[in-house]
């Protein structure tokens, strides 16, 4: 079991990232959102990591935060939810915006996840209401305070003009990056249209 990955940013791409660590490239597989957060090509990154072995493969999902991992885990849990349906989900809520989601029964929310229908949300609500009254997953100050979460609102924007989700994400991790840390969000909304419509 790969625990983590510690390397460099080798690739981006709407498949996930590739992380080279001593040489090796691993693809990891990762949420939409977290795309438009990652540090240019060449930076250090650390992803929490879970693996999955099967007949045709083996398949690497990797996290920023471990909160995006424990609830990762908590929703394969979930009968009829799988590794990318948990990760469709994670790229529309944040781990927090799943608590809450779900202690709301905020049916309409999960359901914006690709994949997921009215039913799944319905089963995610049943199964999880019980892992979230502790609290252990609530929405914390790092969500709220990293430049990623400015760029997923920059993201959100171009999803609601109409773009692919994946091309959008790819859009704004570029702007993001040429812009810097210090740029709003609607200059790099700005920023990532420009580079929507070179393409």
């Amino acid at each position: 079991m790969i625990a983590f990955l510690k390397g460099s940013l080798y690739s981006i791409s709407p498949e996930g990232v590739v992380v080279e660590v001593n040489g090796v490239g691993y693809l990891v597989q990762v949420p939409v959102s977290l795309l438009s957060g990652l540090p240019s090509l060449g930076s250090q990154i650390h992803l929490h990591t879970h693996m999955v072995v099967k007949e045709d493969g083996i398949s690497i999902y990797g996290f920023i935060a471990m909160e995006y991992l424990n609830s990762f885990r908590l929703l394969l849990n979930v009968n009829g939810i799988g590794p990318k349906g948990a990760l469709n989900i994670l790229s529309v809520v944040t781990p927090g915006g799943l608590a809450a989601a779900v202690s709301e029964e905020n049916i309409n929310l999960l359901s914006k996840a690709p994949g997921v229908g009215k039913k799944t949300a319905q089963r995610i609500v049943l199964e999880l209401k019980d892992k979230f009254k502790k609290g252990n997953y609530l929405e914390t100050e790092f969500f709220q305070n990293t430049p990623s979460g400015l760029n997923n609102d920059a993201l959100e924007a171009l999803i609601s003009l109409g773009f692919d989700s994946s091309r959008a994400a790819l859009s704004v991790a570029k702007a993001a990056g040429a812009l810097g840390p210090q740029a709003s969000v609607s200059e790099v909304v700005r920023q990532a249209l420009k580079g929507l419509a070179d393409k």
